[in-house]
Parts: structure tokens; C-alpha cells; sequence
């Protein structure tokens, strides 16, 4: 497959039933300039998630701004469709001692609530894999939120499987701080 970095991918997908006609969207890597085009649908992400971040609007702008000025480090992958962002994937280079490899960690995966259902999450995740493949990665891993059980489910039938692993968190600076 052509490297996601020097085109785009078209797909069309189930009829809307609003319109009667294909769903289509393409998927592509997305580039410095792109950001404040995606911001808010990445700020809608975070409010999703509001129990496990308060990272503010210039915090996310700083951190998307050097992920997509280091594309070695990782990259954000972006679904649009008329014109707006819909959907969005980002993923990040590291490393496993346990396999001696490096790998692909999928931090972000999200799709507009009225996009969903419609292929594009499945369109993301089969595009991340494969621009990890061309990289030259042979793993991508991901965490999900053990209460998700459709979301679980979904990921299983991709053809993912559970890790034996449990997620530890220790913050390098104090509370107080």
C-alpha cells in the first residue's frame, strides 16, 4: 500500500438516511496546517473524556503541535467528509523491551457522534495499521476503559486481543504541585 503521508484514501460506506445516497469520506495524515481545522473536534474528545483530563485549550494546542511537527515521533490521521473533520486517530512510536520492537500505541481514536455507526472508526484503525506496517512496526496497541464493553466488543471483532496487562499511572510530580 502507498504510504498515507503522499495520499489520501476515498471510501464510501452505508446509505445516509437522510439523503439516500453513499456516505463517503477520505482519510488523511494530517500536516501543521490542519490543526486549527481538527481542534475542536479534538476538544470534543477531551470533554468526552473530561474525567480523566483537564488539559486546557493551549495545553492540547501545544501537544498536537509538536506530534504533528515530529513525524518520526507519531502522526494524526484525519477523516473528513464535506468539508469538516469527522473523525480523527492519533498514533505514536514506541517501544516494548518485553518483544524488543518498536510499536505503534493508537493514544486517540474518535469519531463525531453523527458519523458513527458509518465505517469511519473501522476506516481509521485499518489505516493506522496499515501506515504502521509501512513504517516498518509490527504491533499496535491501545487501552480502552475496562467498563466499555461495546466498544470492547467492536475492537475484539478488528481482530485485537485483550492484554494480560493492567495500566499503572504514576505522575512525576506531587498533587500539590
Amino acid at each position: 500500500m502507498e504510504n498515507l503521508s503522499r495520499a489520501s484514501f476515498g471510501f464510501a460506506h452505508a446509505a445516509d438516511s437522510r439523503q439516500g445516497e453513499p456516505m463517503s469520506f477520505t482519510l488523511r495524515l494530517a500536516h501543521p496546517t490542519d490543526l486549527a481545522r481538527f481542534l475542536p473536534l479534538f476538544r470534543a474528545y477531551q470533554h468526552h473524556y473530561a474525567m480523566l483530563t483537564d488539559a486546557s485549550e493551549a495545553k492540547t494546542r501545544a501537544f498536537l503541535g509538536r506530534l504533528l511537527d515530529q513525524p518520526k515521533r507519531g502522526w494524526v490521521l484525519l477523516a473528513e467528509a464535506e468539508g469538516h473533520v469527522i473523525g480523527f486517530a492519533t498514533g505514536f512510536v514506541t517501544v516494548s523491551g518485553v518483544i524488543a520492537e518498536d510499536l505503534l500505541h493508537l493514544g486517540d481514536l474518535y469519531v463525531a457522534p453523527d458519523w458513527r455507526h458509518r465505517g469511519v472508526a473501522t476506516a481509521l484503525i485499518q489505516q493506522i495499521k496499515a501506515e504502521a506496517r509501512t513504517r516498518g512496526l509490527a504491533l499496535v496497541r491501545w487501552l480502552s476503559r475496562r467498563e466499555n464493553s461495546e466498544l470492547n466488543t467492536w475492537y475484539a471483532s478488528l481482530g485485537a486481543s485483550r492484554s494480560e496487562f493492567d495500566l499503572f499511572l504514576l505522575p512525576t510530580h506531587d498533587a500539590a504541585s
